[in-house]
């Protein structure tokens, strides 16, 4: 039998976040300090992990929620050096885990040393700004929000982790790059 997982029973009126476009509660509350997320997002995403690290996933997204999470929500990134890092740092961890098919844990693993690795072998002291895209992708945290199975949110996810990857299309090709790099060199 499928074991049921909790079922949002989330009464708030919604609005779409201002970062992902998910519709998320309309509630206050804090955020993170430099990814552009309403606080009713950033609610989400913390149930969502929450619940995650209370009953592991066994699927990429139990490695790669942060990935998936920071790309989708970059504003700001033109004046932040912090949010200029973690938009390229997470894309290169999604490049490597849906594009080079590197283990999950190895990514992940992998993500802390990426700015070491990579910048100096590019000739780089910071990372450039990215522009994000108009639209984040179809699938958001919000939709993790009260699934119902653990089967259900295994593939609600993965699409996650996919959207979010595919959603930057136009910088694939240098983060594409930056990861072949990072790959290259072994930990």
């Amino acid at each position: 039998m499928e074991q049921q997982g909790p079922v949002s029973n989330r009464t708030d009126p919604v609005l779409p976040c201002p970062g992902c476009g998910g519709l998320v509660p309309d509630v206050p509350g804090p955020v993170h300090p430099y990814m552009r997320a309403s606080p009713g997002c950033w609610q989400v995403y913390g149930d969502v992990v929450a619940r995650w690290y209370a009953e592991p996933l066994a699927g990429p997204a139990r490695w790669h929620h942060v990935d998936a999470y920071a790309v989708q929500h970059a504003g700001g990134a033109e004046h932040d050096r912090r949010q200029r890092r973690s938009v390229a740092v997470h894309l290169i961890t999604l490049c490597s885990l849906l594009e080079l098919r590197q283990r999950p844990e190895v990514a992940a693993a992998r993500r802390g040393r990426t700015s070491d690795v990579v910048l100096p072998r590019v000739g780089l002291s910071d990372w450039p700004y990215l522009e994000p895209p108009s639209r984040q992708g179809p699938v958001t945290v919000a939709d993790l929000d009260g699934v119902r199975t653990t089967a259900e949110e295994d593939t609600v996810a993965a699409a996650w982790l996919e959207s979010a990857w595919t959603a930057w299309a136009e910088h694939h090709a240098v983060v594409r790059t930056w990861a072949t790099i990072l790959q290259e060199v072994r930990s």
